[in-house]
């Protein structure tokens, strides 16, 4: 169903009235849309960045995630901002089953009961996109529905055209607004949202992660039931385990908690540092493992994807800290983000010195990443570095498995558990295999250009041969000097002109007969004429000299 323009004017109106009561109101001023304000006070109490997220979880799905991408900005935002939206809350209250039934079977076209041996009424995970129900496939295979809440993709596709009118009025009338470019902050959301909104995707999402973690018999993903699966509704294989930070379920299946951490750990590092394709959201509640040890994730919604040249620069940023090799720490947050201001560059050093200093005394398997994370994010705020979304997110994943590993084994710590698989990509780097891959792809590259000069010579002498070579000349700058010599050649013959008129008239009006020039008054013409072009002569040449 489209989305009418009075749909969008009464969703601003409600948007920047509800921002407005939270202490937000001068939003509204910023953009031009005072009259939207609200009229009530703000509360007063609460921080900015606690009325902040009680203001978005008031608004709805759309801006609950829009928190959550900004809690990942800490690049951008403050730490009391960035702090208070990690705590925005994902969970509402579940939608009544019967329209969950109803909306089942519009997507499948027949009735529950010929779909399924059995769906429990009663979900076990309800979120502000969709809730999940146990259910029984009529072969007998258990399995679980995520279902997508009713009416909530109008509801952000209504939200996201605000969201992106509110940035791009941000960028047109504020310095902040452009200073951020808001308008790709919003766009990267809408993309990222509702990809997330297309529960067919997140399938794809799990069949990838499958794909990739083959060969690993230590980590898991559900199976998709492609033939239960619709845009709207995801049909998964039902697994279990126990949650990853129970402790006590770990030491009673004989599990160590060090070695599940370590396996965690291992497990994000390839999706990021192997495959360039992690899962982004690796909190306690997607996390299982088996009492065989297996790692089981869960929720393959949120996902990340880094480019080979963005990994690459992941990697010297974590050897780097790994190393505690300042100028390498520098190179890796210059090439991983986007520099407004480089005349702080020659400061940028001396700070990420200082930052290394701060660690240097402190053993590197104690080092927390998510504080020299943050570090380095207050560093990136002061000199004015932004980094996009792909890296946000990914230093954000790594932030949680941290958090996650320390709830497991409380002395994990991300530097120390990175620290062996730091040092066998140091290795790779180095391996001959590699360093000859690299010297061939170089030596090919310079090579293709010498390859094609034989070529290209033989036709330019063949061109020269039929006298088909044309010389064309761009005098680029030469057109105001060119100008001047042609107006010093007009003057000077001007000045040869105006001597022979002068010695002409002269021998005219001293000859001593008296010739039929001489019957009319010529000479006399002839200086007036001379000394009125000697006068416009000498005032050209005085004004060209200003």
């Amino acid at each position: 169903m489209p989305i009418s323009s009075a749909q969008v004017l009464r969703r601003y109106q409600t948007v920047l009235r509800v921002l407005s009561r939270y202490g937000f109101g001068y939003l509204a001023g910023h953009l031009g849309l005072r009259r939207f304000r609200s009229r009530r006070g703000a509360p007063g109490e609460g921080r900015r960045g606690e009325r902040l997220r009680q203001a978005l979880e008031e608004l709805g799905p759309a801006y609950v995630k829009l928190g959550q991408l900004l809690s990942l900005r800490s690049d951008l935002l403050p730490p009391d901002i960035t702090t208070a939206l990690e705590r925005l809350q994902d969970q509402v209250a579940p939608v009544p089953f019967d329209q969950i039934q109803a909306l089942l079977e519009r997507e499948f076209g027949q009735p529950l009961r010929e779909r399924f041996a059995a769906v429990d009424p009663k979900p076990i995970a309800a979120a502000s996109l969709g809730q999940v129900h146990p259910a029984v496939l009529p072969d007998g295979r258990k399995v679980v529905l995520k279902v997508q809440r009713p009416g909530v993709a109008e509801q952000v596709a209504l939200d996201l055209r605000v969201i992106q009118g509110l940035a791009a009025m941000a960028a047109r009338r504020t310095a902040w607004g452009r200073r951020y470019d808001l308008p790709v902050v919003a766009r990267e959301f809408s993309e990222m949202l509702l990809a997330e909104l297309d529960f067919e995707q997140e399938g794809r999402n799990a069949d990838r992660f499958r794909a990739n973690f083959a060969r690993d018999p230590g980590v898991r993903f559900p199976t998709v039931i492609w033939e239960h699966t619709t845009p709207r509704v995801l049909t998964l294989e039902r697994v279990g385990g126990l949650r990853v930070t129970d402790r006590a379920a770990l030491q009673a299946a004989g599990l160590k908690a060090a070695e599940v951490a370590e396996r965690l750990a291992a497990a994000v590092f390839r999706m990021v540092l192997r495959d360039g394709f992690f899962h982004a959201d690796v909190h306690p509640g997607n996390l299982f493992i088996t009492e065989k040890g297996v790692i089981i994730f869960l929720d393959m919604g949120m996902v990340g994807e880094i480019t080979p040249a963005m990994r690459e620069n992941v990697i010297d940023y974590v050897l780097g800290v790994v190393a505690k090799d300042s100028d390498r720490v520098v190179q890796a947050i210059l090439k991983m983000g986007v520099v407004r201001r480089p005349h702080k560059l020659v400061r940028l050093r001396e700070a990420v010195e200082r930052l290394q200093a701060k660690y240097g005394d402190i053993p590197l398997r104690e080092v927390s990443f998510t504080e020299a994370l943050g570090d380095t994010m207050s560093l990136a705020r002061e000199f004015d570095i932004a980094f996009p979304s792909g890296y946000a997110v990914l230093l954000k994943a790594m932030t949680t498995l941290e958090a996650v590993a320390r709830s497991i084994n409380p002395e994990a710590t991300l530097v120390g558990l990175a620290q062996p698989y730091a040092e066998e990509l140091m290795r790779e780097r180095l391996a001959p295999s590699r360093l000859a891959g690299m010297l061939g792809r170089e030596l090919l590259a310079a090579g293709r250009p010498l390859l094609r000069l034989p070529r290209q010579v033989s036709r330019v002498l063949e061109q020269v041969e039929h006298g088909e070579v044309r010389l064309a000349v761009d005098h680029a700058g030469l057109d105001p000097a060119l100008r001047r010599l042609s107006k010093i050649a007009n003057r000077l013959a001007l000045a040869i002109l105006l001597a022979s008129l002068i010695v002409g008239t002269a021998l005219v009006a001293s000859g001593s007969e008296r010739s039929f020039l001489q019957r009319y008054p010529i000479a006399d013409a002839g200086f007036l004429l001379i000394g009125a072009v000697g006068v416009w002569l000498v005032v050209a040449i005085l004004r060209s000299e200003r």
